[in-house]
């Protein structure tokens, strides 16, 4: 017993050590790892979430912590069904689009807000929406905001893209007449030119490493006299790991400098919508 207790303090007096040498580099310049000062900042009881600007808070910065699986270990949700899309891959985007119960928690989570933005973007583009157009979702997931111009305005012609097999296996369940396509971008779209009335985009640009280019080839298969919408989160709250790209309102001004274009927040999901006109 005297042995173990000997142990143990030996361990608990490399631990101090380790620290004591950890802060000392955290006070270099060069380092990315500033320690905390105390009595800085306000603690807040575990389950506690904030809204607001990310340079109001301390947050975690991107991309530095993440879970890491263990060669014997799977991924699951059990870090929450945002975790299991993190590593922006079809595969995992398989998980959400290919599990009913993923789905139902995907949709339920903050109150509901995903089928909220949903409403919220047709709300904007209801009036640019006439039958027998030809409209496509690039990103379209499982169609539910086809599915909403649909119930709002039947008779359009819809097509769908996206990089999940699952997605489309399910788009193509809930619409016999759609035309959907698995694709991944990255700096092309597999349609001809001027091919489409409206041709929508919603949080999946952030996701593409090329953006700029994938714009371009937004307005390339958009007819003359058309529209094409995009949506994007509020970069100055958004840390999903999954994402490349962390845009506010003066970064989507910059990316856009090229283009005449309307950018505004939607009302209750923060998110941005950026309105276009085709060539």
């Amino acid at each position: 017993m005297l042995f173990l207790d000997k142990y143990v303090n030996f361990l608990n007096w490399i631990g101090v050590k380790l620290l004591k040498y950890s802060i000392r580099l955290g006070k270099s310049k060069n380092s990315l790892y500033q320690p905390i000062k105390p009595k800085e900042f306000d603690i807040l009881p575990k389950g506690t979430h904030v809204f607001g600007a990310a340079n109001k808070y301390l947050l975690i910065p991107k991309n530095r912590y993440r879970v890491v699986l263990l060669p014997e270990q799977e991924m699951t949700k059990d870090f929450g069904i945002g975790w299991i899309t993190e590593n922006n891959t079809p595969e995992s985007y398989n998980q959400l689009w290919g599990n009913e119960q993923n789905l139902k928690e995907f949709r339920e989570e903050a109150d509901g807000i995903r089928d909220i933005l949903t409403r919220e973007i047709v709300d904007v583009i209801e009036d640019k929406v006439k039958a027998n157009m030809d409209i496509v979702d690039i990103g379209c997931g499982a169609g539910d905001l086809l599915a909403e111009i649909i119930r709002r305005v039947p008779g359009v012609n819809i097509h769908g893209l996206d990089f999940s097999s699952k997605a489309i296996e399910a788009a193509k369940r809930k619409f016999f007449n759609g035309a959907f396509k698995q694709f991944v971008i990255e700096k092309q779209l597999p349609y001809e030119d001027s091919l489409f009335d409206i041709v929508m985009c919603t949080d999946v640009l952030e996701h593409l490493e090329y953006p700029r280019v994938v714009i371009n080839e937004l307005l390339r298969i958009c007819k003359s006299g058309g529209y094409i919408f995009i949506v994007v989160p509020d970069g100055d709250v958004d840390q999903f790991l999954g994402h490349y790209w962390f845009w506010n309102q003066k970064s989507l001004e910059q990316l856009f400098q090229e283009h005449e274009v309307e950018i505004f927040r939607l009302p209750v999901s923060k998110e941005f919508i950026i309105t276009m006109s085709g060539n």
